[in-house]
C-alpha cells in the first residue's frame, strides 16, 4: 500500500512495489531489535516519478546491516562482510521483492583481493545462476549459490581493474577494458559460462564537439552495457575537475556529458550515436543495465541515468546533450546504488 506524502511515498514494509528500477540511497537505523536484527527505514528514489520512497520498519539481519555494499546485479545487492570476507547477495533492499532473501556465498581467501564488481548470470533464486566476482587483481572468481568454494580464473594484467558483465545474448561473462583486446586470452572452466575480454571495434563517426568534450574532460570512465534486444553499447562518462562541497565536506565532480557508441558487427565499427530510441542506460557502482522507457513510464527515453558519491545522481539527455542533476531530491549518501528491475 502506498501513501503519497508530498514528494515522498511511504511503502509499508510488508508491501511489494511494482518491478522497476530504483536508486538505493541509504537506510536510517531506528532500533536494535535484537543482537541479530536491526530495524531501519530504507530510502530509495523512484526515477519514474522522481520522488523518494521510504520503507519504515524494515528488518535487516545484523550481518546484512553491517556489511559493505559493493554493487548490484539483476536487482540484488552484493555485500562483503568485513570480518570474515564472506560475500552475500540480498534482495532485502529492493521494494519489488516478494520473497525477501539473503544468500551467503563462500568466503574469499583474504590473500586474494577485495571485490570490485559483481555480475549474476540470472536471479540467485534460479538454479542456473552463476556469480562472477571481479577482484582488484588479475582474477575473476566464479561460484553458484550453494557451492562450498570459488573457482578462480586468471585474467591478463590489463584487466586488473576492469568491470565484469554477463551477456544474455552470448551467454558468457565479458571483461571490459578501455583498450581493445583479443577475445581468446582467458582459460576458463567448463563447469561455468565462458569468461572473455570484450572485443570493442574502433570508434567512428565522432563529431567535433564530442571530441572536444572528451579532450576537455579530466576524468573519463568507460562502461559496457547490453540492451534487452542484445545490442551492445560502450558509454564514456566525461567529468570535470572536483570541487569541495561545504555542506558535506566531500569532493564533487561535475558531469559534463556522456558519449554513447553502438557496436556494429556488420561494419566492425563502434559508431557514435545520440539516438538509442526509447532505451535508458543505468551506470554507477551497479552492473550496468538498460531498460525500455516504454515498459517503465516516466523514465526519460534516450537517456543515461548515472550515480556516484562524487557526482551525485541524475540523467543525461542524449539528443540535447543536457545534464539533469537530481541529487537535491534525496538525502546525502556516500553510496548510491541503482537496482535493476527484479526478474
Amino acid at each position: 500500500m502506498f501513501l503519497l506524502v508530498g514528494r515522498t511515498r511511504k511503502l509499508r514494509s510488508f508491501s511489494t512495489a511494482a518491478a522497476q528500477p530504483y536508486l538505493l540511497v541509504r537506510e536510517r537505523e531506528v532500533t536494535l531489535k535484537s543482537s541479530s536484527e536491526r530495524v531501519v527505514t530504507l530510502n530509495l528514489l523512484d526515477p519514474c516519478k522522481l520522488e523518494m520512497v521510504k520503507i519504515p520498519g524494515k528488518s535487516l539481519p545484523t550481518e546484512v546491516a553491517k556489511s559493505l555494499r559493493i554493487g548490484s546485479s539483476k536487482g540484488w545487492v552484493a555485500l562483503t562482510d568485513l570480518q570474515n570476507s564472506k560475500l552475500r547477495l540480498t534482495n532485502l533492499f529492493n521494494p519489488c521483492a516478494s520473497s525477501p532473501t539473503t544468500i551467503t556465498l563462500p568466503p574469499l581467501d583474504g590473500s586474494v583481493a577485495r571485490v570490485s564488481k559483481v555480475s549474476l548470470s540470472a536471479s540467485p533464486n534460479q538454479r542456473d545462476c552463476v556469480v562472477a566476482a571481479k577482484l582488484f587483481a588479475p582474477l575473476v572468481s566464479l561460484c553458484r549459490p550453494g557451492d562450498s568454494e570459488w573457482t578462480h580464473i586468471e585474467t591478463p594484467n590489463n584487466f586488473f581493474t576492469s568491470a565484469v558483465m554477463h551477456s544474455m545474448r552470448d551467454q558468457k561473462f565479458y571483461l571490459h577494458s578501455p583498450d581493445t583486446a583479443p577475445t581468446d586470452l582467458i582459460k576458463t572452466c567448463s563447469d561455468f559460462p565462458p569468461v572473455s575480454p570484450y572485443r570493442r571495434f574502433p570508434f567512428s563517426d565522432i563529431p567535433k564537439t564530442t571530441q572536444d568534450l572528451y579532450q576537455s574532460s579530466i576524468f573519463r570512465t568507460q562502461y559496457l552495457v547490453e540492451s534487452p534486444s542484445g545490442d551492445s553499447f560502450i558509454v564514456i562518462w566525461c567529468m570535470a575537475g572536483g570541487k569541495m562541497e561545504k555542506e558535506t565536506s566531500r569532493l564533487m565532480c561535475d558531469t559534463k556529458g556522456f558519449m554513447v557508441f553502438k557496436q556494429d558487427h556488420g561494419k566492425k565499427l563502434c559508431s557514435y550515436t545520440q539516438d538509442i530510441g526509447d532505451l535508458c542506460i543505468f551506470l554507477g557502482k551497479n552492473e550496468s543495465f538498460c531498460v525500455s522507457a516504454t515498459k517503465y513510464p516516466g523514465l526519460n527515453p534516450n537517456s543515461v541515468y548515472f550515480e556516484g558519491s562524487e557526482t551525485g545522481f541524475g540523467f543525461y539527455e542524449l539528443s540535447s546533450n543536457t545534464v539533469h542533476d537530481l541529487t537535491h531530491l534525496a538525502p546525502f549518501s556516500a553510496f548510491y546504488l541503482w537496482l535493476a528491475p527484479l526478474e
